[in-house]
């Protein structure tokens, strides 16, 4: 039996995980003459999907986005699968042996550690960030919790402190000026200015304005030092200028780290990301059967596309290895399926749709700046939230 383990279980590894049990798994199973001589087992903290796209406008109350459209159970989502072909293992790895080809596995809420063979091994663990509200941290239940929290806190908070000017911070700050109007907003952007890692300066200016409408105060060059949370519920913040302030909400909007503690040190790049042909998702640093896909390859910037986008290129490059593998040299016949060669092209331009409450935001596309009624009808209206449901199921790959 050759073993396939996905690590992660959220936009990356569970696509990734559909796309292989429909549209890989089955020609090499055709191949073996019917019988079946893989399986797949998909490893994550959480029993649930997270479709963090549409975190900024769910934090905002539950009557606004109900706790559950944000979650999609993964056991059910795999449930017509074959128990033969399919597992699901509810942990985090903590260890990956390369030289044993083997992964220690904790499981979630026990200290118990399990070991999981692999002879083909995906990594899609993607970035904790410092805050459950934008990633899962462990349980989906943490990110859950951390709604509600904030559903609680939001109406009757006088002052609120967002932190970081990247898309989630701007986003965030715009839903909460629009929803929660006549509070004392203040967006910290970290840099010189909002959307620092876009090229056109011209989407972050215009995101600060349209902030301005909203009452939102957004300041420049000053950073959080520390912070301390008040038996009263307050947040004491000390900033880079020398002033401590205290505020009734306060609210990390800072980017993440990759989730690769666990792996060898030889397979990742200097910022800790898996070491990933971009065309293939093969990790070239590690040894051969390892790939890398989404925000913990090195190749990611960070989007839903590079999360998701690649899917059908690294089932490719899996099929194709595993068709190498068992006729013993490459261009070998895998029965009488062949499938079409499929690379991953990533855009190398910038595009990005950040919206500012529901009514509107700012992007841009291919260089060009694109209006906010462009950004209304494309993501501020829902946040995509028709497609929450879509991720545990992976809907966006039924076919290849």
């Amino acid at each position: 039996m050759h073993d396939i383990v996905i690590l992660g279980g959220n936009f990356s590894g569970v696509s990734t995980a559909h796309y292989l049990l429909r549209h890989i798994l089955p020609p090499l199973r055709s191949a073996n003459g019917g019988r079946s001589e893989y399986k797949l087992t998909l490893i994550s903290p959480s029993d649930h999907t997270f479709f963090k796209i549409a975190a900024p406008r769910a934090l905002i109350s539950a009557e606004l986005v109900p706790l559950d459209k944000s979650f999609g159970s993964i056991p059910d989502a795999f449930r017509d699968y074959k128990t033969s072909e399919f597992k699901f293992v509810q942990g985090a790895a903590v260890h990956v042996d390369e030289g044993a080809n083997v992964i220690h596995v904790r499981l979630t809420g026990s200290t118990a550690n399990v070991i999981v063979r692999y002879h083909s091994l995906v990594v899609a663990t993607g970035t904790t960030s410092p805050s459950p509200l934008w990633t899962l941290h462990g349980n989906y239940r943490d990110t859950a919790a951390a709604f509600e929290g904030l559903h609680e806190r939001l109406p009757n908070a006088m002052t609120i402190l967002i932190v970081g000017g990247g898309a989630t911070g701007v986003e965030v700050a715009g839903e909460i000026g629009y929803y929660y109007k006549g509070k004392d907003i203040t967006l910290l952007s970290g840099s010189s200015r909002l959307l620092p890692g876009l090229k056109h300066t011209g989407v972050g200016k215009a995101a600060e304005r349209q902030l301005k409408v909203l009452n939102v105060k957004t300041t420049h060059n000053i950073k959080v030092v520390s912070r301390t949370e008040l038996p009263n519920g307050k947040v004491l913040v000390n900033l880079s200028d020398g002033g401590p302030e205290t505020f009734d909400v306060y609210i990390d909007a800072t980017s993440g780290a990759p989730n690769t503690e666990f792996l060898p040190v030889t397979w990742l790049n200097d910022t800790k990301h898996v070491v990933t042909d971009v065309s293939t998702l093969r990790a070239t640093k590690s040894p051969p059967g390892v790939y890398s896909i989404g925000d913990v390859a090195s190749f990611s910037k960070g989007s839903v596309m590079d999360a998701k986008f690649p899917v059908p290129a690294l089932g490719y490059s899996i099929w194709s290895d595993l068709r190498e593998s068992t006729n013993g040299r490459k261009g070998g016949s895998a029965g009488t399926v062949v499938l079409k060669e499929k690379k991953y092209r990533q855009v190398g331009s910038d595009v990005q749709l950040v919206p500012i409450g529901p009514k509107g935001g700012v992007g841009v596309a291919f260089g060009w700046q694109i209006p906010s009624s462009i950004v209304w009808l494309l993501k501020s209206r829902t946040f995509f939230l028709d497609k929450a449901p879509e991720l545990a199921t992976g809907e966006d790959f039924l076919k290849q």
